[in-house]
């Protein structure tokens, strides 16, 4: 794995593949428990195990941890920051995927398929990982069944995800897409604040719309219909969900279940 500036135009007008260039790696201390991602329930001595592993990089905003279409030499655990997932379309636009944030693991099918990468990982802003080798990180797994059941159910959950999102993004208005697509990052990054569930990832309306499958005129006009009706308080990258019976609504989805009792 390697660091490598993203983002800009080649001289053929495609995107500008990242420059390799990371910083030199630091060995650092085992890692604190993870609040999310498949490590949270690692017991302390696993725990510390994978602390030893690897080197910690620090990656500056649009630096490449991983490139489409390379050999999976490794995995990272995000330790701090923001990364997002994107994919090269057929047209050589740029699909953007997933984002993680700390404690989510990346990397790891390549590695455990013997698969070039399928999507570049890029950092959204300053973000720091501890990169792990390929049979470094099997050998963790085979010496360790918690943390290999973990993997496993976190790779799984991310196929299940991806499939619920091709389904989500495919059919409906954009008011509807729009709405789902608020209503799955929610649930996986929805913070509590005094005005609502606040999404705690930095995406831009053009972020938004990549992941909706839609146009950025037509995220605007979304979220315009959701601030009027208000189900969303909206600011520069950030998004608080001020009433999240309204956003299902718009979503055409079940109801939040309150009190055991759905709405």
């Amino acid at each position: 794995m390697h660091s490598a500036h993203g983002g800009g135009s080649g001289a053929d007008g495609n995107p500008a593949r990242p420059s390799r260039g990371a910083g030199p790696p630091t060995r650092t201390p085992p890692a604190t428990p993870f609040v999310r991602g498949p490590f949270t329930a690692l017991d302390p001595a696993d725990l510390r195990e994978l602390g030893r592993l690897g080197t910690r990089r620090v990656y500056a905003p649009g630096e490449a941890l991983m490139i489409e279409g390379e050999p999976g030499t490794g995995v990272a655990v995000l330790l701090t920051g923001c990364v997002k997932v994107v994919a090269t379309t057929e047209d050589g636009g740029e699909a953007l995927l997933a984002v993680r944030l700390p404690g989510e693991l990346v990397g790891e099918l390549a590695v455990l398929d013997g698969e070039p990468r399928s999507a570049s990982v890029l950092a959204v802003r300053t973000s720091t990982a501890r990169e792990i080798d390929g049979p470094a990180f099997l050998d963790f797994l085979a010496d360790r069944p918690t943390a290999a059941l973990a993997v496993q159910r976190s790779v799984t959950r991310k196929l299940r995800s991806a499939t619920r999102y091709r389904v989500d993004a495919g059919h409906g208005t954009g008011l509807a897409r729009l709405a789902r697509t608020l209503h799955t990052l929610l649930g996986s990054y929805g913070t509590p604040t005094e005005d609502g569930l606040l999404i705690d990832i930095p995406l831009s309306h053009a972020d938004l719309a990549a992941l909706a499958r839609l146009s950025p005129a037509s995220v605007e006009r979304s979220l315009r219909t959701l601030r009027d009706q208000g189900a969303v308080r909206t600011s520069y990258r950030q998004l608080v969900v001020r009433d999240r019976t309204l956003l299902s609504g718009a979503a055409g989805l079940p109801l939040p279940v309150e009190g055991g009792e759905r709405r």
